[in-house]
């Protein structure tokens, strides 16, 4: 238990010390929120401190009972600020949030409850109801790497050589309903030969209609996932890829393919 609460501490520490990440969630935060605000997921608390010094009371919703007495701390000298220890996925909005704030993202949606957490969320919103962030945009490469399974791109770790240019295979607003199944045949086309054997997933958040970002050391590290074959191609070549995974499913949902 002693090495669970450090790993999930130094976890959280990690999230706010990534100050790239924080720096502009705090700015879409300080500039959207006001009202009734909930934070979903809300971990540290850092965002939600944000959306106090705007709002007129902010509901910070938080599962990890390992996490809350750490949270409390954080924001005791928030007094518009709730923290409640729940299931952000079933809890009821009540009342009405104007603004949604919900960071509990990770590459292409897979890994993370974001899209569970939303569509519970979508149950209560207002027509005017601001979602914090507004989208994510998911974009796929062709690559040559030496890795057998799935892997997270990080500090340029495992060496990769990218075979095509990036390509948008969809883009997840987070102020509908969303079905969390993705089943995409995805045609891409080769500037580079080389062999064919995996693919990279590059997620950018869109926080609002000014501000986005892109992976950050703790926000979206691009995702290396083996394909089930290995294909020499060549410039200009067109590949087709098949690509399924089930958003909040997990890494084992993954499933892609060469046509």
């Amino acid at each position: 238990m002693l090495l669970q609460n450090y790993l999930i501490m130094t976890y959280y520490d990690d999230l706010v010390n990534d100050k790239k990440r924080v720096n502009i969630f705090k700015d879409a935060i300080m500039n959207e929120s006001y009202g009734i605000v909930y934070d979903l997921g809300t971990g540290s608390g850092i965002l939600a401190t944000f959306a106090s010094q705007k709002a007129d009371k902010v509901y910070a919703i938080e599962v990890n009972p390992l996490i809350l007495k750490h949270t409390k701390k954080n924001l005791k000298n928030y007094p518009n600020v709730k923290l409640i220890n729940t299931d952000a996925t079933c809890y009821k909005l009540d009342p009405k949030p104007d603004v949604v704030i919900c960071e509990m993202l990770d590459t292409a949606l897979i890994d993370e409850e974001q899209v569970p957490v939303i569509n519970n969320a979508i149950k209560y919103k207002k027509p005017t109801t601001i979602f914090i962030p507004k989208a994510v945009e998911n974009m796929i490469e062709l690559i040559t790497t030496n890795i057998n399974h799935i892997t997270y791109y990080e500090d340029n770790h495992p060496e990769i050589k990218i075979l095509s240019d990036k390509k948008t295979y969809n883009t997840i607003e987070f102020n509908n309903t969303i079905n969390p199944c993705i089943n995409k045949n995805i045609i891409i086309k080769v500037k580079n030969d080389g062999l064919l054997n995996a693919i990279k997933l590059t997620t950018n958040t869109i926080l609002n209609d000014t501000l986005s970002i892109g992976p950050t050391p703790m926000l979206n590290p691009p995702l290396l996932i083996p394909l089930n074959q290995q294909k020499n191609v060549k410039k200009n070549e067109k590949i087709e890829i098949q690509l399924k995974y089930k958003m909040g499913g997990g890494l084992n949902t993954i499933q892609a393919n060469i046509l």
